[in-house]
């Protein structure tokens, strides 16, 4: 006899309109979350100067300490793959915690350019076994258009946590006592060491069979919603597909070309990330002599932005295939750039106006790619590799990270067309090699909800969309694809 399917609440219903994942249980990630993220916030106006105002370095040493540190830290990305895959994700965040608290409290020590590197190092080795786990973690509590939820729900939170942990921390500095910077690297510490106490209670993975019906609002009357029974898969933090799962590693996933394509198609894509963290700053103030308030008042907007309209974007894109997103947000990237290199033929307030566009473009092209290529970074490798992927996934950042400053500095005052023109063509072949990837597996970089669907009824095609019909080829453009 089938259960009864409860109908669904109106809680559910708005929950589900603005893209926010069911929280019920999962109180605790949420603050570790924002708690984490708000020390971090703090420190960020600090990062560079604290080592100005507390050792004799130099800003050349401190840059070429932190360049040094940043390039020693790449070959502990793949080690803290293994380590996610042997250890699972939650023991690799409880680690990551402790390891980053460590690192940031050697920064008090630092007397010279060795001892600079060194804490550095073990700051960043934390922030790779962060990236290699935290993804990792949520796939193990949510699935389908569930997973990207929580992936924008927390992008959200994380910029409004940091920006009140800038906010915080600029607050401490203005005082002008001496002990400022001090206090704020201790404060940074100790929100990472009650992170780590948060992520050491065992978490259930929220996974369909949880569900009380189609929408996941609870489980089903009478069913005890505590931790599962030893011997449960998910009593070991992994997923039945992943007990199942043959062993798997690097050489399954370096022979795929499949996931080759994805990392080579992100590695790409990254460099579009440049803009409004390297180039705005250097290219409204100094090489087109724009206010000096601009770039600060659009990375507000952009943040601003992130935070009312992450979720509510991510579940409107819910029904497209997330290789298909990743393409249209490129798209929306290359519209940025093309604003951006129409400034210098503009002036005044029509140039202002400009790069405030071009902002909003390159935000909007941001929200709808972030939650996607962090699911698929998460889903697309196999699941007892899941956190190798996920280690070469986010080196795509470090090749952008370390040779875009490069490629700016080279080109951004004399040859401003030529910087356009590149990150113009990195980020149209990134978009190009979502789309083509997702032609050569179209079940794997199918839409969230198309999972759903495969999930409450195996027989229902894949790769087809809840209001699709079956075997009807789903059409290319993402506004027609509506929840």
């Amino acid at each position: 006899m089938t259960a009864p399917v409860r109908p669904d609440s109106t809680a559910g219903q708005w929950r589900r309109r603005l893209g926010l994942p069911d929280l019920t249980g999962h109180g605790r990630i949420v603050a570790a979350t924002s708690l984490d993220t708000f020390g971090v916030g703090m420190f960020i106006p600090l990062s560079f100067l604290f080592f100005l105002l507390s050792t004799d370095l130099t800003v050349a040493q401190v840059g070429w300490g932190t360049s040094v540190a940043t390039l020693l830290s790449v070959p502990f990305a793949p080690l803290a793959g293994s380590a996610v895959d042997r250890w699972g994700p939650r023991a690799c965040l409880v680690a990551n915690n402790v390891l980053a608290a460590a690192g940031y409290l050697c920064y008090l020590l630092v007397e010279s350019l060795p001892s600079l590197v060194a804490s550095m190092l073990v700051v960043l080795c934390a922030e790779r076994l962060y990236w290699a786990s935290w993804p990792a973690f949520v796939a193990d509590l949510a699935k389908g258009a569930e997973l990207d939820r929580w992936y924008a729900f927390t992008a959200a939170g994380k910029n409004a946590s940091i920006a009140l942990g800038g906010a915080a921390g600029g607050a401490v500095l203005a005082t002008g006592w001496s002990g400022a910077p001090v206090l704020i690297v201790v404060l940074n510490a100790g929100t990472s060491v009650l992170t780590a106490l948060l992520f050491m209670r065992p978490t259930r993975p929220r996974t369909h069979g949880d569900r009380s019906g189609p929408h996941g609002d609870g489980p089903p009357p009478g069913e005890d919603a505590a931790r599962p029974p030893v011997g449960d898969p998910a009593a070991t933090g992994r997923t039945a597909e992943e007990t199942t799962e043959p062993q798997a590693g690097w050489g399954t996933i370096l022979r795929d070309r499949v996931l080759l394509c994805l990392l080579a198609s992100q590695a790409a894509l990254t460099f579009g990330w440049l803009i409004p963290t390297v180039i705005l700053p250097v290219y409204l103030v100094e090489v087109r002599d724009l206010p000096a308030w601009l770039p600060s008042t659009t990375l507000m907007l952009s943040s601003l932005l992130i935070v009312g309209c992450q979720t509510y974007v991510t579940s409107r894109l819910g029904a497209v295939g997330r290789g298909r997103v990743i393409s249209w947000a490129a798209v929306l990237i290359l519209g940025a750039v093309g604003l951006l290199a129409a400034v210098p033929a503009l002036g005044g307030r029509t140039a202002i106006v400009t790069v405030i566009l071009a902002v909003v473009l390159f935000t909007a092209g941001q929200m709808a790619a972030t939650p996607a290529a962090v699911a698929l970074s998460a889903t697309a490798g196999p699941p007892r590799a899941r956190g190798r992927f996920l280690a070469l996934f986010n080196l795509t950042w470090t090749l952008s990270a370390v040779t875009g400053p490069a490629l700016v500095g080279a080109l951004i005052e004399r040859h401003g067309a030529v910087l356009w023109a590149v990150l113009a063509a990195l980020v149209a072949l990134g978009g190009l090699g979502y789309r083509l990837t997702g032609r050569l597996a179209p079940d794997l970089l199918g839409s969230p909800r198309a999972e759903d669907l495969a999930t409450d009824h195996p027989h229902a095609p894949v790769s087809a969309a809840p209001h699709e019909k079956p075997h009807e080829k789903p059409h290319d453009e993402p506004h027609e694809k509506e929840e």
